[in-house]
Order: C-alpha cells, then structure tokens, then sequence
C-alpha cells in the first residue's frame, strides 16, 4: 500500500527541507570562505561584515551580464538565488548553466533539485534520468534520483532500486546510512 496523500506531503516537505538545508549551509559556507562566489575578499576590512545576499547577487549578476556564456558564473548566481530563496530565478539560471555546460553533473543535479523542491517532479525526473544516462556511476544522482521517485512520485520501488545502486557505488558514509534508512521505511511501507 502506498502512503497517504498527507504522508507523501509530509515526507516530499521534510526531504525538501533537508535539500534546501544543504544547499543553504553549503551557500553560507561559501560566503565565508569567499571563493565559492569568487568575491575578492582583499577589499573588505578586517573583522568587516560579509557581504549581504543582496550584493552578492548584484556582484554576480554583473559577472553574468558581462559573461553571458560563462557557466561557472551562471550557476554561482543561480546558488546566490537559491540560498536567498528566490526559487524561480535559481531555477532558470540553472538552466542557462546547464545549457551552457550540459556535461556538467553538478550544474544538471542542482537543477533537478530545484525542479523538485518546486514541485516540478516530471523534469526533475528528466533530468536525473539524463544525468545517469551521461554519467551512470554518479552516486549522487542516483541518491537523489531515488528520493525524487519515491517522494515526489510515489514510485517507492523505483526509489529503492536507486538507492541501492547508489550504496553500491558509494560504499559507505553518513548518506549511505540515510539511503538504508530510507529504503528500510519505504519497503515497510510497501508492504502495508
């Protein structure tokens, strides 16, 4: 038996925090470290504030206005919009990156995370089924692969097949430990 309508929105919510969590620490990592967005840290004063999302994002869009093919700068503003929270300009930046640099894993992968924390399962989908297709030993995207099956379309066995296959290509850590969780809650749920 599948999940409830409420269950399933439960879990795509809490699995979409956790996403979002990530994505939001790596940004504010970033930002302190001063090369994730390429900002010459030179120029600020000792002890001085880091920069606001907002100028950031400036700095960054006049980077990508000034290099309109450069994906690199593309998908650091499309990380900008996302840890601000503005969704669907991430997500259209990272379309632009990605169609800049299709081969790109992390630029497709952010994009289909974005896709799904929009709701946007069906391209989502697309796009991991791409990424797998370019790149079939990528460990991450079968990780999220798999959650995206089950969380945003109730394919709970596709989600486990995927989750499996990334346990076997990464052997062992933290997110191997949450991917046998996940696969454990979801066959029980199968089998009601």
């Amino acid at each position: 038996m599948a999940f409830s309508y409420r269950e399933r929105k439960k879990r795509r919510q809490r699995i979409a925090f956790i996403i979002l969590t990530v994505f939001l620490s790596l940004g504010l990592l970033g930002t302190s470290i001063g090369w994730f967005f390429d900002l010459p840290s030179s120029n600020q004063p000792s002890g001085a504030e880091p920069p606001s999302p907002e100028k950031i994002i400036a700095e960054l869009e006049s980077q990508a206005r000034a290099n309109p093919e450069d994906a690199d700068v593309a998908a650091r503003l499309a990380r900008a919009y996302l840890d601000a929270g503005k969704m669907e300009q991430a997500l259209k930046t990272y379309e632009k990156a990605v169609q800049l640099r299709p081969e790109n894993s992390d630029f497709r992968i952010e994009l289909a995370l974005v896709q799904f924390l929009l709701g946007r399962n069906d391209e989502a989908v697309a796009n991991f089924e791409e990424e797998i297709r370019r790149h079939p030993d990528n460990a991450r995207a079968h990780y999220y692969y798999g959650q995206v099956l089950a969380l945003g379309k109730g394919d709970y066995e596709g989600g486990i097949r995927e989750l499996e296959k990334f346990i076997q290509l990464a052997g062992q850590g933290d997110d191997v430990a949450q991917a046998r969780k996940m696969i454990e809650e979801w066959k029980a749920q199968l089998k009601k």
